[in-house]
């Protein structure tokens, strides 16, 4: 609850092989090979301890008074796959319960047909024994509220003792995922039904010190545009560690919905069923909303336009009042409004009850979007706009321009869920504040509007060109010049400024040779090769532009119709290091910023049910 504040995502290893894998399993260390059991999830906790209704003004008469919401932990879930294309950085370990396991899996689901066109595949066992793979603990965890389909985070490891030394650049396969039974051993680590799947490119932890920096390092309050999506973010103790784990960016999906419960206080089946028509009125009878399953409890559904916050919808469920009758409203509407005006008013719960209330309460609350308290000027106007008043959309855009960094950016992420052209109106010039939070905010919040000043190029992931590698977002803005690099949801590198220049001298060198990158003195040019295997690349000559420099490493490398190599296919963690470690050498004008991703908070299901797999080259993402 927010209360006032002061007016302040190799070659040989894809085709049917990359459709075809499908295994699994839970979360943790691995624990011994014996002893195993039955899979079930915990018992439902008791509902906490409550203050009665009447002593809080704000809870009285509403579905939260009667009932507490149960079940909104996040759902740990856990599988074993296979990362392949490492390029003889992988490990052939693996113990011999997972071992035996994907063998098992990959004898069924594998086809016969070749790879690439090679009349014989390898078998699983060759696959898992390839030094250009690893075997890997796939976690992840999946919010309460979920939606079937919801896209989350997943983490990927190497197994404990296993000699593997890097994922970067690979690629996980299908990997099915169950739920996490801490007691599970033996075959029990991999039984169980399957409750999501996971696959897609690995994201490690990048080189470069500089890379611990987020917008909030210097400025303020966490940013809550980038909240969407986390899992724990690799911490390892030394660099050989961080290598052995990373992130596969909106790579699991969820296989069935998780509703959740509200709990009566008083077992009641007159009044659960009260309580499921009440919800139904408000959020939809087709497809039901809320179903009373017993006297003591209602199961709740997400609705589509809450896919993206079950938060938000659980607690506009919790203000809703139970009598809805015009005069019983009308009243709590008067009372609602005179203690908005107090000091210390929870205005986040008002403002929920306001929503609960419906279309109904917009003429009283515009009178406050003028309010000369910034804080209820800001609540009246994002309550009225999310019940369909656009004359709030002028006011959030005063507020997301000047005033308090935390009201701003809860304008800009206001603004951010309408659809109407005219919130990417406020958005565009926010886009170039001082303020590196603000902006990236500001970016988040415009994207989804496809606004001409951002351009979008996808690049595609070398070891299946199905799969996305990034995808770079070109914003046209004023101000500093700027790099942002998310690291959950979807995989995006963010350029503010398309003319950003290198500046000469650069030399860089990767520690690992496998890149360089160099200017010569009295040239205009940016020059570029790779190594691979022990083969050299073709030198590649491009101008000193950060946007040039990104499309060269990351472009496939597949030559055109005249010869020419366009690209060096490097993942989006090399490419994000590269231009670390370019900032940190004072070779480019900007930071390198990484999303910030905070402490360890459930994901947060994307709005689209699918990883998108063919976004368009140009024009929005």
């Amino acid at each position: 609850m927010r209360r006032r504040p002061n007016c302040n995502q190799q070659s040989g290893l894809t085709g049917r092989v990359l459709a075809g894998i499908r295994w699994a399993l839970l979360l943790s260390i691995l624990p011994g090979c014996e002893n195993f059991g039955p899979v079930s999830p915990p018992p439902e906790p008791a509902p906490p301890p409550r203050s009665p209704a009447a002593d809080d003004l704000l809870l009285a008469g509403t579905v939260g008074a009667a009932a507490v919401v149960a079940g909104v932990d996040v759902q740990p879930l856990r599988g074993f796959g296979l990362v392949v294309g490492l390029n003889g950085r992988g490990g052939s370990d693996c113990p011999s319960v997972i071992r035996e396991y994907l063998v098992e899996l990959m004898t069924k689901d594998l086809s016969p047909q070749g790879i690439r066109g090679r009349k014989a595949q390898p078998s699983p066992g060759e696959l898992i024994d390839s030094l250009d793979t690893a075997v890997v603990e796939v976690v992840g965890l999946v919010a309460p509220g979920a939606r079937k389909g919801a896209r989350f985070d997943v983490e990927v490891r190497a197994l404990p003792g296993t000699s593997t030394q890097s994922l970067e650049g690979g690629l996980l396969l299908p990997t099915p995922m169950r739920y996490f039974n801490v007691a599970a051993s033996g075959k029990g680590l991999v039984e169980g039904s399957v409750l999501a799947e996971a696959s897609g490119p690995v994201f490690v932890a990048p080189r470069v010190d500089v890379l611990n920096r987020t917008p909030d390092d210097e400025s303020g309050p966490a940013m809550t545009a980038a909240d969407s999506g986390v899992v724990p973010y690799p911490v390892a103790r030394d660099r050989n560690d961080s290598l052995r784990q990373g992130l596969v960016l909106g790579g699991g999906r969820a296989l069935d919905e998780r509703p959740i419960k509200l709990m009566l206080l008083r077992p009641n089946y007159q009044l659960a069923q009260r309580i499921e028509r009440r919800i139904n009125e408000s959020f939809g009878h087709r497809p039901r909303t809320a179903e009373a399953t017993s006297a003591g409890y209602i199961e709740l559904h997400t609705p589509p336009l809450f896919t993206r916050q079950p938060e938000r919808f659980r607690q506009v469920v919790g203000q809703l009042y139970l009598d809805n009758r015009p005069a019983i409203v009308e009243a709590k509407l008067g009372e609602l409004l005179r203690h908005a005006v107090a000091s210390g008013t929870d205005l986040e719960r008002i403002a929920a009850t306001w929503e609960g209330i419906g279309r109904g309460v917009i003429p009283s609350l515009q009178p406050f979007y003028a309010h000369p308290d910034p804080a209820l000027s800001f609540y009246a106007a994002r309550s009225g706009l999310r019940l369909g008043d656009l004359t709030a959309v002028p006011v959030l855009g005063g507020v997301a321009a000047a005033g308090s960094r935390e009201l701003r950016i809860l304008a800009i992420e206001a603004l951010g869920s309408c659809d109407s052209r005219q919130a990417a109106l406020h958005l565009a010039p926010v886009l170039g504040d001082p303020d590196p939070g603000v902006r990236i905010a500001a970016y988040e919040a415009i994207l989804p509007h496809n606004h001409p000043g951002i351009r979008s190029v996808t690049f595609r992931h070398i070891l299946d060109q199905g799969q996305i590698n990034f995808i770079l977002d070109v914003v046209d803005s004023g101000g500093p010049p700027l790099i942002y690099a998310r690291r959950t949801r979807l995989p995006r590198l963010v350029v503010f400024n398309p003319q950003m220049p290198i500046t000469p001298p650069v030399f860089y060198a990767h520690p690992d040779e496998s890149l360089t990158i160099y200017t010569v003195d009295g040239a205009d040019d940016v020059r570029v090769f790779a190594k691979q295997r022990a083969r050299m690349s073709e030198e590649m000559v491009l101008p000193p532009r950060v946007v040039d420099l990104i499309t060269t490493l990351a472009e496939l490398p597949e030559r055109d119709d005249a010869g020419r190599l366009p690209g060096l296919g490097f993942p989006y963690s090399r490419v994000v290091e590269v231009l670390a470690a370019l900032s940190q050498d004072q070779c480019l004008p900007a930071e390198v910023v990484l999303e910030d991703v905070g402490p360890l908070r459930p994901l947060v299901p994307e709005l689209a049910p699918e990883r998108p797999i063919a976004e368009p080259t140009e024009g929005g993402a």
